[in-house]
């Protein structure tokens, strides 16, 4: 397996994740662009999305990582908190980051938030796609121990002397001996939920071609994601506890998939065009 750090300047490790990462806000970007004329927007609103959803998802997906791992990787050097170029991002806080901060922009700015969502649901599964692609070459987000010819093994330390996320897990779980330097072989998981992202960045922009999925594209996205992001967490190994039989991220599937159902049951914009569609027939 690849060294996660692809470039060492020095002191400054720059990491297959971080180039990801990049390239998803920048793959993003250019669909967003495109989309923006088409629904009606601004030129300035993809650039616009793009860095607040750049900000707001960063903070919010280190932040939540933070947290959650506090007395594990940090509580002993808060300043590695910082490091993101170390990865360790949590896609739901990044999500929950990005989307509050792209509301409050976009309301300052006057825009209309369906059409807002309508434009960024599928540049969301098309960045994610991305990241997940460097989550596999970080070595986090990885999946369970397998012996399958499927198996990945990630070298213990990376070339910047840090322990690799895989043998740290492996050891605590006694998956491997407490003094062990080398990783036990694991499912890429990471990829299948890589393709599962760009199969759903298809099926929004295939239901965008009907106006009765207009204002409703990002309900149908939290809908998809959650069920996808739900199966896909059966197969991860880098979790120390599931809570309930679950994971802590397919519990906020579980919300999300509620919170999707009630947003497209109800939805202002679907209803009103519904209604101008009815009253369009009787005339």
């Amino acid at each position: 397996m690849t060294d996660p750090v692809a470039l060492q300047i020095g002191r400054l490790s720059i990491r297959w994740y971080g180039v990801f990462v990049a390239l998803g806000f920048l793959a993003g970007y250019k669909l967003l662009h495109r989309r923006a004329a088409r629904l009606g927007l601004p030129a300035e609103a993809a650039p616009d999305i793009t860095l607040a959803a750049m900000v707001g998802g960063i903070v919010g997906a280190r932040l939540l990582y933070v947290l959650q791992n506090w007395s594990a990787e940090f509580s002993a050097n808060p300043l590695e908190a910082l490091a993101i170029w170390h990865g360790g991002l949590v896609f739901y806080g990044g999500f929950l980051g990005a989307l509050v901060t792209v509301i409050v922009w976009s309301r300052r700015q006057g825009w209309p938030l369906l059409a807002i969502g309508d434009m960024a649901a599928p540049a969301l599964a098309l960045g994610h796609a991305f990241g997940r692609v460097g989550c596999f070459l970080n070595g986090c987000c990885f999946g369970r121990v397998t012996d399958g010819p499927l198996g990945v093994s990630y070298p213990g330390l990376t070339s910047d002397g840090l322990m690799n996320g895989p043998l740290y897990v492996q050891r605590l779980l006694g998956v491997v001996p407490p003094d062990a330097l080398a990783c036990a072989p694991v499912f890429p998981i990471q990829l299948v939920e890589a393709l599962g992202n760009l199969a759903l960045c298809g099926a929004l922009l295939r239901l965008d071609r009907g106006a009765a999925w207009r204002g409703r594209l990002f309900p149908a996205y939290l809908l998809l994601y959650a069920a996808l992001r739900f199966l896909v967490e059966f197969g991860r190994g880098d979790y120390l506890s599931r809570p309930g039989g679950l994971t802590s991220a397919q519990w906020f599937c579980l919300a999300l998939v509620l919170v999707a159902v009630v947003w497209l049951a109800w939805n202002p914009g679907s209803r009103s065009r519904l209604k101008a569609g009815k009253t369009a027939e009787r005339a």
